[in-house]
């Protein structure tokens, strides 16, 4: 395994709106990479098992966040099997490699602990170092146990659980359901989670509601024509996202992904991964349980459509919302004040952008990880073109949309 500390790369910038004069784009520069992920477990025996098994070529690199002192944490949900050692991790330097070390501890991350993670994908990091952990509960795409799918307000600074919601039935669907991601509002007391709802044909996509200090939650919306699939396909450096399955066309089919709060705690917005629109609601809508599915798609907006579809995204203090773009490998900016929507930085070394966030110094970084050719099976662990994950970061000077 090979991982650097810091490396420039110079992006090659997309005009998405020529017309919009833009300033230098941000460098980004490589935190760490990896061709085959590498855990730090405590145990020589079971690192060398994960080793001799093979198991990294299960393992996925999903999600990172950090924190107020600059630790990284990521995810990697199971997808590929219970044998993965972790699903949630802090990053550790052991001599001059990064290693997953499994957070908040080895046994915490037991599949076969009925309270334990089971399947980490979406995860953020509050104003306050608490850790919201969605758990999709899902591993290798089975059904979940009653109690798998929860989220944990984990925090950072006391090493204790300080919240726990399972999600229970009217919230989820256990087959369909896919936990995608989640936005903190500390200000209200609230976390907003998309559910891709990707293990049923049609999709059972929607956003959902919890309620911190009552720890009750609410599906909010599950409107089709909001929360699901828009017939939508696109590429990554010009190959089809799955490939052709029984001489028939595949395609990828994915419900609301992307999750974003507006600096001014007034707006929701999410995306749908196979799919180009940018829809918002308004927050105090959405928190009010009392409001009824019809009362939210009546609220519920096109804001823009978007020359990319997205992955993960996120907003600063004054309300510009930040955008993985998955067919441009890179990240678009929507001007609060403007509404118009260019390509901040892309590189044809990003290849799916996967999740932002937040960290120390106004840096924002940035997962890369081949996502679609992990999920093909076509993933190069011995000698890629370019590391199969990377996380990458760019000093923008915003203030994020956590900020007091």
């Amino acid at each position: 395994m090979k991982v650097k500390w810091i490396k420039r790369i110079t992006p090659m910038v997309c005009g998405v709106a020529a017309s919009v004069a833009m300033a230098a784009p941000p460098k980004l520069e490589v935190v760490a990479e990896w061709t085959r992920l590498s855990y730090d477990l405590g145990d020589p025996v079971a690192e060398k098992a994960y080793e001799d098994q093979q198991v990294w070529k299960k393992v996925l690199m999903q999600g990172a966040k950090v924190d107020s002192r600059g630790n990284i944490y990521v995810s990697t949900a199971r997808w590929g099997g219970k044998e993965i050692p972790a699903t949630l991790s802090k990053l550790v330097k052991k001599g001059k490699e990064w290693k997953l070390q499994p957070f908040p501890s080895k046994a915490m991350n037991s599949v076969d602990d009925p309270k334990g993670l089971k399947a980490v994908l979406g995860f953020e990091i509050d104003r306050n170092d608490v850790m919201w952990i969605l758990d999709q509960g899902h591993v290798a795409g089975a059904p979940s146990a009653p109690g798998d799918e929860k989220l944990i307000g984990w925090d950072l600074k006391t090493g204790k659980e300080v919240a726990r919601y399972e999600f229970n039935d009217a919230d989820t669907d256990k087959k369909c359901s896919f936990l995608n991601d989640v936005a903190v509002d500390n200000d209200s007391g609230v976390v907003y989670i998309t559910d891709s709802g990707i293990f049923c044909n049609p999709l059972k996509g929607g956003v959902l509601v919890y309620d911190i200090k009552s720890n009750k939650a609410k599906r909010v919306l599950s409107a089709p024509e909001w929360v699901n699939n828009e017939s939508y396909s696109f590429k990554i450096h010009g190959r089809d996202v799955l490939k052709p399955k029984d001489g028939k066309p595949n395609g990828m089919q994915t419900g609301a992904d992307g999750i974003a709060l507006s600096g001014d705690k007034k707006t929701l917005y999410w995306t749908n991964l196979t799919g180009n629109r940018l829809l918002s609601l308004p927050t105090d809508v959405i928190r009010d349980f009392s409001k009824t599915e019809d009362d939210i798609k009546k609220a519920a907006k096109v804001v823009a459509t978007l020359p990319s579809n997205t992955d993960g995204m996120t907003a600063d203090r004054d309300n510009n919302l930040y955008m993985t773009a998955l067919s441009l490998n890179g990240i678009m900016k929507r001007d609060a004040k403007t509404g118009q929507v260019t390509t901040l930085v892309s590189s044809d070394e990003v290849s799916w952008p996967d999740t932002l966030a937040w960290g120390p110094g106004g840096y924002m970084y940035l997962v890369s990880n081949h996502l679609h050719l992990w999920v093909d099976g076509d993933m190069d662990f011995d000698k890629p073109k370019v590391p199969n994950f990377r996380i990458y970061r760019m000093r923008l000077g915003a203030k994020p949309y956590l900020n007091k």
